[in-house]
């Protein structure tokens, strides 16, 4: 189905229940992501309400859908997916928010016109209507909760978490916290404490220093100092990154250190690694890797933000303009499968964000509950073991790699260990004991039910051997 994507015409009003139901069907009929949507379709994200109507029918996409069918006669052809979309964005306003019943179901009701189906007209104001006096706003959540995970997935948490597995769930559903990571190399903490104190912004000190989670969710571009760089958003989750490879790198006693960040786009952990390297005054190089072009723009602009210099290294040249090794962060666009890495000799410490299925972070991405399968956590198994297997020849003796994945199942996270420690005679897991979470097999698992955390796994990986390494060129 080709979706209408031109802006609406000067004069024109926005129809959001409109916006958000041609959003959803490229997510569903095309298996795009909503920040394929924020790139591709940004005027089918260009209000709060647009956000809230995506998001919310995304979360409860499931249950609503269940709830409409008992008032459809018979279901909907595939031809008109759309049709069935905007009574969906209808039904989550009547169920799960405090809009006006009359502008919830008159606007879904003229978005038929535009869609070119006027037909329509009467049969989404007759089943919204209907919905309407079923008088179910509100539906208990932990009900909704569980009926808005396809059943797949309800059954491998409850087989992996067993009692935990229906809290996970309503975590799944709830909204996800906002943390952000102050730049110390561009602000002090106290300094941007006081920022947020004048503005208003009440907020929690993290275990670290740099890490504050916001009461309230606030938009990213009004936080004091963004445009200078004083700050990221950043989940307290994924800030453990930095503080376990700081952990690893501070018995290292040659200096500089040679560290690689595998899969570093969108930038996030790389910047943080570069900012808690230079507050504690390890000597480095550090070099990072993505397997695609514009996403490596994307690390440079982020990077540029944040007042750190990146440069294209480039293997045969050496470092490339004024770059200096220690100054700069060097970017290649590689796949970090490659037989061919362009470095000849190796690193003292490296970070695998393993490419994996999100579902640590269902609650800030909700169209993932929608989008993955149980196939595909086999087939990002298969990816995340060759992604190690590589990366491993390339680490020192005696050096560390910190696996990590935004995921909660053990297809993705204890099972990758226990097949690479099986075939790896020189490889020793470490369980990184944090704040938040709880020991697995071989690793840590962080899971949404702390309030304060994604999903997410860290497992140390260490080197056997003797240290022996030269400088890379």
């Amino acid at each position: 189905m080709t979706e209408p994507t031109a802006k609406p015409a000067k004069g024109q009003q926005v129809n959001v229940r409109l916006d958000t139901a041609r959003a959803l069907t490229h997510i569903i009929a095309q298996q795009r992501t909503v920040e394929w949507v924020r790139a591709e379709r940004p005027q089918w994200l260009q209000s709060p309400l647009h956000s809230q109507l995506l998001y919310g029918t995304l979360r409860h996409y499931l249950s609503l859908g269940e709830a409409l069918k008992r008032h459809l006669n018979r279901p909907l052809k595939d031809k008109d997916l759309d049709l069935y979309h905007v009574m969906l964005v209808g039904a989550y306003q009547l169920k799960h928010t405090a809009i006006a019943e009359y502008a919830a179901i008159s606007e879904c009701v003229n978005g038929c016109t535009p869609l070119g189906k006027p037909w329509a007209r009467g049969l989404v104001n007759g089943v919204l209507r209907a919905m309407q006096r079923d008088g179910t706003r509100n539906p208990d959540p932990a009900t909704v909760a569980v009926l808005d995970h396809p059943q797949w997935l309800r059954e491998l948490l409850a087989k992996q978490y067993r009692a935990q597995a229906d809290g996970l769930m309503a975590a799944n559903n709830l909204r996800a916290p906002m943390t952000v990571r102050i730049n110390q190399s561009r602000v002090t903490t106290e300094a941007f404490k006081q920022q947020l104190d004048t503005a208003g912004i009440d907020y929690l000190q993290g275990p670290w220093s740099e890490a504050l989670t916001l009461d309230q969710p606030q938009l990213a571009s009004l936080l004091p100092g963004w445009d200078q760089g004083a700050c990221s958003v950043q989940d307290l989750s994924a800030q453990h990154a930095a503080h376990l490879m700081l952990e690893a790198l501070q018995a290292n006693t040659s200096a500089p250190v040679n560290i690689l960040d595998a899969c570093a786009a969108p930038g996030g952990k790389l910047f943080h690694l570069r900012e808690a390297l230079a507050q504690t005054g390890i000597a480095h190089r550090l070099f990072a890797l993505d397997n695609k072009e514009k996403r490596l723009h994307d690390v440079e602009a982020i990077g540029a933000r944040l007042g750190h210099a990146t440069y294209r290294y480039q293997p045969k040249l050496g470092f490339t303009g004024q770059a200096q090794a220690n100054e700069a962060i060097g970017l290649l666009c590689i796949d970090g499968c490659s037989p061919n890495l362009p470095f000849n000799a190796p690193f003292d410490a490296i970070l695998l964000d393993a490419p994996c299925s999100g579902s640590g972070t269902i609650r800030r991405n909700p169209d993932i509950r929608l989008l993955i399968t149980q196939a595909s956590l086999l087939e990002q198994q298969d990816l995340q073991l060759r992604l190690l297997q590589n990366l491993w020849q390339h680490l020192v003796a005696g050096g560390t790699l910190v696996y990590s994945t935004c995921s909660v199942f053990a297809e993705e996270n204890d099972q990758v260990m226990h097949s690479f420690l099986g075939a790896t005679r020189d490889a020793s897991a470490q369980t990184p004991a944090q704040d938040y979470g709880q020991a697995t097999e071989y690793g840590w698992q962080m899971l949404p039910t702390e309030p304060l955390t994604d999903g997410f796994y860290y497992c140390l990986l260490r080197k056997q051997g003797v240290q022996d390494k030269a400088a890379i060129p």
